[in-house]
């Protein structure tokens, strides 16, 4: 096993008792929680021409961007939260209630997971590195913890973000496009307009779009509680509705449709 040595990082966050009752104010009664951090795991994958890239996070902050590599480089940063006088306790879970693997299966898979029955504070942020040509597709299954994609330049064939609870930015996307999260915002910037269908959804965040200026397809806007908000939209492109619900038809309409959705929040689009 690799090392995994503790350090304590002065961040306190209240207990789940005391949060459910108050909003997170400390009270008497209330416990606080430390972050203990273990040290970071580096590992290398070799990375092969149109290979896909699959990451899976329990718990943890996920950051994927393009850089000077060759390989696909993964950096673990392991993490749990307890009583400040539970160090030993921290230790014992950071090295042994939780796996942190890259390796190949046809695709590149990222995973962190925890051991059934351990801590929900136990995780792990991932921060990938991509080569520059990265030409795969990207897919992230994220449990808890924001997602931050950076893809600028990349020639890559899709992504997909799937989110049970945190915010979502993805940049410089291309190819299919579906993100999801059931709780948080998302923001997307596209590089480029994909010939597939693809969608944008949040169960409880605004949503903000970016989109080139000469793309070909249709879209819709919807939201249930909010307005849908334009900038710099083309007066080329064909719109219908107002209000929380619009539809667009960009060029000859013949690329893919995208659709955005939130239940709570404003949907925003803009054109660069």
């Amino acid at each position: 096993m690799m090392n995994r040595s503790l350090r304590i990082a002065c961040f306190l966050v209240c207990a789940a008792s005391a949060a459910a009752t108050s909003g997170c104010a400390l009270s008497v009664s209330a416990e606080t929680l430390v972050r203990y951090e273990g040290t970071d795991e580096t590992v290398r994958v070799e990375y092969l021409p149109t290979q896909s890239i699959r990451i899976v996070s329990d718990n943890g902050d996920v950051e994927v961007r393009t850089g000077n590599v060759s390989e696909v480089v993964v950096t673990f940063s392991p993490f749990t939260m307890r009583k400040k006088d539970e160090n030993t306790l921290a230790v014992h879970e950071i090295e042994e209630d939780i796996e942190l693997a890259a390796k190949t299966e046809g695709e590149v898979v990222i995973t962190t997971q925890r051991r059934s029955g351990s801590s929900g504070y136990l995780g792990a942020d991932i921060e990938v590195i991509l080569p520059a040509k990265f030409d795969g597709g990207l897919r992230v299954e994220q449990d808890n913890g924001s997602v931050d994609v950076d893809l600028d330049g990349a020639p890559s064939r899709g992504t997909t973000v799937l989110s049970d609870n945190g915010s979502i930015d993805v940049v410089g996307a291309r190819g299919a496009i579906n993100v999801a999260t059931d709780n948080g915002g998302v923001f997307v910037d596209l590089d480029a307009w994909s010939s597939s269908d693809g969608s944008i959804s949040s169960g409880n965040g605004a949503i903000e779009l970016v989109v080139p200026a000469g793309v070909d397809g249709t879209m819709t806007a919807h939201t249930l509680n909010g307005d849908v908000v334009e900038q710099g939209i083309p007066s080329t492109w064909a719109t219908a509705g107002e209000g929380s619900a619009k539809s667009y038809t960009m060029g000859d309409g013949e690329g893919g449709l995208l659709e955005l959705f939130t239940e709570n929040g404003d949907v925003s689009i803009a054109v660069k």
